[in-house]
């Protein structure tokens, strides 16, 4: 969902309030979309409305190397920031994610495992097969059938990258889930998945956006892809009539955390403790279906019957996205995916 844009206008929320002196604006970094769209409606504006500071906001492709040189120049313009787990936890280790001041943030209103010490957590989220039914009216609804270019012809789309891609392979050639990350962690299992990926490389298609495997398959490019789950729901809600199939889901939490070195460094860690409080997520939850982190939200049995695509209430159908796994496998299976692409 990712690439690096300009500060828009329109995605500024500057109502002109008192604010209190800042060396620049506010500035808080996503990853774009219908969930970002939905944050700076209720969240972000909810935040300036409240305390008369303004925020921005700017969206971003999970690309690391930006935050690392923003932080090694001294030249940081971001602020608070959404961050994938893996990546959270190597930043926290290189010094690039402040400690979070947990004196200002509750750490008690966060489900199990979705507080750590440069983090905290934002939103579950995931990936699954889509496919447009009108076109499609019996498409895949496995990851063995979105390999199947036999009785699905077709091209396909996936999220470029080998996070997510590799498990789909391991899956699609007879992994079950529970042993995906036992068999990824070996010589063999790798390369059992680099060869299952080659079967259906002259078909793929592969996106960095979150836009991106919409218009894809909006367009007819191509049949059938990996997009994240949210923008499938909301295209639906918005007259699209597209399969979203649940148990290919591979899912995970994303997290905020602080560039180290920001000068609104206090402000952020504010910003990020009023937009995980349960108020504020209910009034966001109203038009997006979000998987916050937030335990009171989360386990809202009005919320969770109002947004049946909550991806915490299908983990039962998913993959949870190891951390670890990539913390410790992440950079050479990228090198190996850079490698493998370019063939």
């Amino acid at each position: 969902m990712k690439l690096v844009t300009t500060l828009a206008a329109s995605a500024a929320i500057a109502l002109t309030a008192t604010a209190p002196s800042m060396a620049r604006d506010l500035t808080i970094v996503g990853f774009g979309g219908g969930y970002q769209d939905s944050a700076r409606e209720t969240l972000f504006k909810g935040y300036q409305d409240a305390t008369g500071t303004t925020v921005v906001d700017d969206v971003y492709n999970g690309e690391m190397a930006k935050i690392y040189g923003m932080v090694e120049t001294g030249n940081v313009t971001y602020d608070a920031i959404m961050v994938e787990a893996p990546e959270l936890v190597r930043g926290c280790e290189d010094g690039v994610f402040a400690k979070i001041d947990y004196s200002v943030i509750d750490r008690a209103k966060f489900i199990d495992g979705a507080t750590t010490e440069c983090g905290v957590g934002g939103t579950g989220w995931g990936a699954a097969l889509f496919y447009d039914k009108t076109a499609h009216p019996d498409g895949p609804d496995t990851i063995a059938d979105f390999w199947d270019t036999e009785k699905f012809p077709g091209k396909r789309a996936m999220r470029t990258g080998p996070k997510m891609t590799l498990e789909a392979a391991l899956m699609a050639d007879g992994v079950s889930k529970d042993e995906v990350y036992d068999v990824l962690s070996t010589d063999e299992g790798v390369d059992r998945a680099f060869a299952k990926l080659d079967e259906i490389k002259d078909d793929l298609i592969w996106w960095k956006s979150g836009a991106q495997p919409l218009q894809l398959v909006g367009s007819g490019e191509v049949d059938y892809a990996f997009a994240y789950t949210g923008r499938v729901i909301n295209a639906n809600a918005e007259g699209g009539n597209y399969a979203l199939e649940w148990d290919t889901l591979l899912y995970s939490i994303d997290y905020w955390a602080v560039v180290e070195g920001s000068p609104n460094k206090e402000e952020a860690m504010k910003l990020i403790d009023f937009i995980t409080n349960a108020d504020e997520l209910r009034k966001q939850a109203a038009i997006w279906p979000i998987s916050p982190a937030n335990k009171e939200v989360n386990e809202d049995p009005a919320i969770q019957e109002a947004n049946p695509g909550m991806v915490l209430n299908h983990s039962d159908e998913g993959l949870f996205i190891s951390t670890e796994f990539w913390i410790e496998h992440g950079d050479e299976l990228e090198a190996r995916f850079t490698a493998w692409a370019a063939q």
